[in-house]
């Protein structure tokens, strides 16, 4: 991992080259992860480093985050890049998530000697079904299941109840009796993709040998309307040429079922974002974070912001009066205009606004 400030390559951080697979990926996280937990090596350098391969793993294991990142980089990902149109493209990005829990995220331990034992006898089951060969008095093998959720259930939190089977195997040889075990998910509001919940000694057993743990994975399920970036949201509307030239209001419905209205006044571009404070996710554990250096208010909501993502509709075709009206528009003199000009320009708009035979509506 790379120890220099300053802006990050993910994938240097990692030793990884940018044609790094996600197997290798996963490999170069789980080593150097092991290798400075700060419950093995707790120097200040050690900690640095943990925090920063942790932020390029979650990077990189995202397929959005990592599209973004290899066009963009880190400062494109996070502050965005001027489009040369007076605007920003990206800059949704934030490392906002312990770096400790990306390595309970991946390894289902916040416990480094316990990750190395399950990579360990990971290895001695290979060729083997149901359980580890382990001595007496160790745990059994881990076991994960996924569980989806929609967006607003992490946004708001929900309890579900789930169900596994697990099997015990009391004698050497003997049978193996099955049992159906039942457990409840207590998601928290703003509960983050991905996020692990373990219950230890709910897995399998055998003659010897301990339960290991069942870990439960909340997944994200794809939103019609929204992504997330960290506690932000982000909405992407497709916006006529005419709109975003001369301002709109859009609608929505917000993540926990609101109305939203977002006037749009300014002239937008393609990529260009307008952000509404406070209308993202529910931040985990609903804590307000702290804004330096910046016009904020000191306090932030204890909500994410929502970022609405301008994607502009241009015209397929246009006559050649459409566009010679839209040229002379373009032209018409932005002060003092002259007697002639204001004359000609109002008879044009009396026309198109008339209420019969006026064609401004977008009526044909």
């Amino acid at each position: 991992a790379r120890r220099a400030a300053g802006p990050m390559d993910y994938y240097e951080e990692l030793g990884l080259s940018r044609s790094a697979s996600g197997i290798d990926i996963n490999k170069a996280y789980r080593k150097l992860s092991l290798k400075y937990h700060p419950d093995k090596d707790d120097s200040p350098a050690a900690s640095v480093i943990f925090a920063r391969v942790a932020e390029a793993f979650e990077v990189l294991s995202s397929s959005p985050l990592k599209a973004l990142f290899d066009v963009l980089g880190e400062v494109g990902l996070k502050q965005g890049v001027p489009d040369g149109k007076g605007n920003l493209k990206g800059g949704h990005y934030k490392f906002d998530v312990s770096p400790v829990s990306v390595f309970e995220q991946f390894h289902g331990t916040q416990n480094p000697y316990r990750a190395l034992m399950d990579v360990s006898n990971a290895f001695e089951q290979l060729g083997r079904t149901g359980f580890a060969s382990v001595s007496d008095g160790e745990h059994g093998a881990q076991r994960t299941f996924d569980v989806f959720f929609t967006l607003e259930e992490l946004h708001s939190g929900v309890e579900r109840r789930v169900e596994h089977v697990r099997k015990t195997q009391s004698t050497p040889g003997g049978a193996v009796t099955s049992e159906t075990r039942t457990l409840t998910l207590r998601i928290p509001p703003g509960c983050e993709h991905g996020r692990r919940f373990v219950f230890e000694n709910e897995g399998n057993s055998k003659c010897g040998v301990d339960r290991g743990p069942v870990v439960y994975v909340a997944n994200a399920k794809t939103h019609a309307a929204f992504s997330r970036a960290g506690d932000d949201l982000v909405f992407v509307k497709k916006m006529s040429l005419i709109d975003g030239l001369c301002g709109c209001v859009v609608t929505l419905v917000g993540i926990d079922g609101v109305q939203l209205t977002v006037p749009v006044t300014d002239v937008v571009d393609g990529g260009s974002t307008k952000v509404v404070a406070g209308e993202g996710m529910a931040r985990l554990g609903g804590v307000a974070t702290q804004e330096t250096g910046s016009n904020l208010s000191s306090s932030t909501s204890k909500r994410g912001d929502l970022l609405v993502v301008f994607d502009l509709v241009f015209p397929r075709t246009m006559s050649p009066t459409q566009r010679a009206l839209l040229r002379a528009a373009f032209f018409f003199p932005k002060s003092d205009p002259q007697k002639e000009h204001t004359k000609a320009a109002t008879a044009f708009l009396l026309a198109a606004n008339d209420g019969v035979k006026g064609w401004s509506t977008g009526g044909k």
